[in-house]
């Protein structure tokens, strides 16, 4: 017997997909008899052409498919138009109409942020428009970062999601919720964006943290989780890779936090006009971001190929912080923007990277020193966190709770002790509770690792907020 499995076949996603030089772009419009059909525009290496139907052969005979599911694609008259994408196929038969990407249409989207935000950076408008621009070209990278618009109430936080709600590749503003997420990432393959994220501290959120938390990379994306229905539960499937755009007041939790480029707003003296929603800008910007993405689409993966390499070289950037960089370099690479204004970004997204990523608090650093302080001339030493807990100055358990019981100041330096894997090993119970192993040498090495900044006094650093206090509601 020959065993077939279609699920060998190349598939490709309906919305938006690009995979080896080919891409797919989806619509929804409806037809003269009032029926709503799907229409795919396919690019296969010169040729670009429109189709009804979901799937096609290559010339070496190779089956593509399109994988439709009950996926809902976005409609053509909200994102584009019948018109212009009419007026982009005629220029698809012009042998002179397509030239390599240029500066214009990045101006042209910098310039309208600015004219609604105002960032306390000059970079991070250029580092948001190429985001933006990169959301039309998300698959072909293998990670892509989020953005925090981070903000005090009435700073534009909302404004500027909005900027990203008109502008980004099928952006939906939708709630932290499994339904909302499938809706959104899996079937539209749109820019999530998720103001008020604020909410991610409340309990029973854990779920949708853990998935925010991988899918920024292809890799992570896969999702597989039971849902309850009125029959019961079942399992469903879904991609959550994609662009995501959140908005808050405080910091977001940890684990999120070093995906994402934060760029803090300032409450502006400016009276910034609000956005509208149906003003023909938006549709203008949009119908210029597709035409870039159907012609360009390979020229950028061919600079986002030599970007990759050029790094992999120097080594000058490594893990996330080249994850997260490297789309956003590509894209202004591809449409030419000034040497310069990329290595400005460049440096302005490594200092927010920083600000982003997981800095210690005053007590975790005050557990490793009180451990190290105790054991004096000893290389090692068993201690009890209630023990360490009494050394520590009380003060710095009340700025964090004014009420804070001995049990959870103990908890809270167990916890410390924990993450940071400070103890050389476990050690069985006694009546106090807790033991662990400390070696002199293994503390030494993780302090010059995690807590070595505190000590450099002339250096500006991040000082963690406290964490919003979890609600139920």
């Amino acid at each position: 017997m020959t065993i077939v499995d279609k699920n060998e076949t190349r598939t490709l996603h309906p919305s938006l997909d690009i995979k080896d030089n080919i891409l797919i772009l989806g619509f929804r419009l409806k037809k003269d008899d009032g029926k709503d059909v799907d229409i795919y525009i396919h690019r296969i290496k010169d040729e670009v052409y429109i189709t009804e139907i979901p799937g096609f052969n290559l010339e070496d005979g190779t089956s593509i498919s399109i994988e439709k599911k009950k996926r809902l694609l976005a409609k053509l008259s909200q994102k584009w138009s019948a018109n212009g994408l009419n007026k982009f196929m005629e220029s698809v038969k012009d042998p002179f109409g397509e030239q390599l990407p240029k500066v214009g249409l990045y101006n042209k989207i910098k310039d309208s942020l600015r004219l609604y935000v105002e960032f306390e950076n000059e970079a991070d408008y250029s580092i948001l428009t190429a985001w933006i621009i990169g959301s039309y070209l998300f698959p072909m990278f293998s990670a892509y970062p989020y953005i925090h618009i981070k903000a005090p109430k009435g700073s534009g936080k909302s404004q500027c999601l909005n900027f990203i709600l008109q502008t980004a590749f099928n952006a939906v503003k939708a709630r932290a919720s499994l339904p909302a997420l499938r809706d959104t990432v899996d079937s539209l393959r749109g820019t999530y964006i998720l103001d008020q994220a604020d909410c991610l501290y409340r309990i029973n959120m854990e779920d949708i943290l853990d998935i925010f938390t991988d899918s920024y990379k292809r890799g992570g994306g896969g999702i597989r989780k039971m849902i309850p229905n009125k029959r019961g539960w079942t399992v469903e499937e879904f991609d959550a890779f994609g662009p995501k755009a959140f908005g808050s007041i405080a910091q977001l939790p940890e684990d999120l936090r070093d995906r994402c480029i934060v760029i803090p707003l300032i409450k502006s003296k400016k009276n910034h006009p609000q956005i509208n929603e149906e003003d023909t800008i938006w549709k203008e910007i949009r119908g210029e971001l597709y035409s870039l993405l159907i012609n360009h689409f390979q020229y950028i993966s061919s600079i986002h190929i030599f970007k990759k390499i050029e790094y992999k070289e120097n080594g000058s950037l490594l893990g996330r912080q080249l994850e997260l960089w490297l789309p956003i370099e590509t894209i202004l690479s591809s449409l030419s923007v000034p040497e310069e204004e990329i290595e400005i970004s460049k440096k302005r997204f490594l200092s927010r990277y920083e600000f982003a990523s997981y800095q210690s608090t005053e007590i975790e650093g005050a557990v490793i020193d009180t451990i190290i302080s105790l054991m004096k001339d000893k290389e090692d030493i068993v201690l009890h966190p209630k023990e360490i807990m009494e050394k520590i100055d009380s003060e710095l358990f009340e700025e964090e709770d004014q009420f804070m019981s001995q049990k959870k100041r103990s908890t809270v330096v167990g916890r410390a002790i924990n993450k940071f894997n400070l103890a050389t090993s476990k050690l069985t119970r006694d009546s106090q509770g807790e033991r662990y192993l400390f070696t002199k040498d293994h503390l030494q090495k993780i302090r010059d690792s995690y807590f070595a900044e505190n000590d450099k006094k002339d250096t500006p650093s991040y000082i963690e907020e406290k964490t919003p206090i979890q609600s139920t509601f």
